[in-house]
């Protein structure tokens, strides 16, 4: 866990980002910003690992532009982007060209409930194959 802890902290130049806060904060009397780092030991959603399921369905258009369909539902954590981001990444192709679809179970059916924090991983992880 030691050696996780420590490379999550090094490559997110924690330590730099909190000197880049401190200073912000120092410099804004009203308006502020705050960091933390807090390490989770949280289950995912179901103990049976075969429950823990997740999908995503990506189109590939001949004029070069990607449509994406995950199984996740974006309540502010950022699926959108996430799945965006990786689809743009793994096809080679720019952030504009990739868009994304509301969830729709006739898309991408029986994924786990978005919950933990954990459906943002799932989905992307199926998305980057």
């Amino acid at each position: 866990m030691r050696e996780c802890w420590d490379q999550v902290i090094d490559t997110s130049r924690y330590d730099q980002l909190v000197r880049e806060v401190n200073e912000f904060n120092a410099a804004n009397k009203y308006r502020k910003r705050g960091i933390a780092a807090i390490p989770t030991k949280y289950g995912m959603s179901f103990t049976a690992k075969f429950l823990n399921q997740a999908g995503a369905l990506v189109h590939v258009y001949q004029d070069g532009t990607v449509l994406v369909s995950h199984g996740g539902c974006e309540m502010g954590q950022g699926i959108h982007t996430k799945m965006i981001q990786i689809a743009a990444r793994e096809l080679g192709v720019p952030i504009e060209q990739v868009h994304i679809t509301e969830t729709s179970t006739d898309k991408v059916a029986n994924t786990s409930p978005t919950a933990a924090s954990v459906q943002s991983g799932m989905c992307s992880y199926l998305a980057a194959f």
